[in-house]
């Protein structure tokens, strides 16, 4: 009861959407994506992140899933296989229904 009326006493918030900046960092070699998605509902849902990365003119897809909880956001570390720049859609959608609910193409 309490999460109902604290999420009825908020203005209305996205289900799922990517929160904050993404931001890039070198380590071991590898370049690392590091992004976080927020769930705006007071409940706890199953969620995916579905990753096109294209580099060195090739091209990667990486689908993970993972739970979040009421109003909680996950921090989300991507390594990427290549130093140099790629080009990176990431997609974040409710499982098992895949309703894509947010969206960010991105050049690292």
């Amino acid at each position: 009861g309490e999460k109902i009326s604290e999420y009825l006493a908020r203005p209305p918030q996205p289900i799922l959407k990517f929160y904050g900046d993404f931001r890039t960092e070198l380590a071991n070699g590898k370049k690392h994506l590091l992004f976080a998605v927020r769930n705006g509902l007071p409940l706890p849902l199953l969620y995916g992140i579905y990753v096109r990365a294209s580099y060195n003119s090739l091209t990667d897809y990486i689908e993970k899933t993972d739970h979040i909880g009421p109003f909680s956001t996950d921090d989300w570390r991507l390594t990427l296989d290549s130093t140099g720049p790629a080009v990176i859609e990431i997609r974040v959608g409710l499982v098992p229904f895949e309703f894509l609910l947010d969206k960010a193409k991105i050049t690292v």
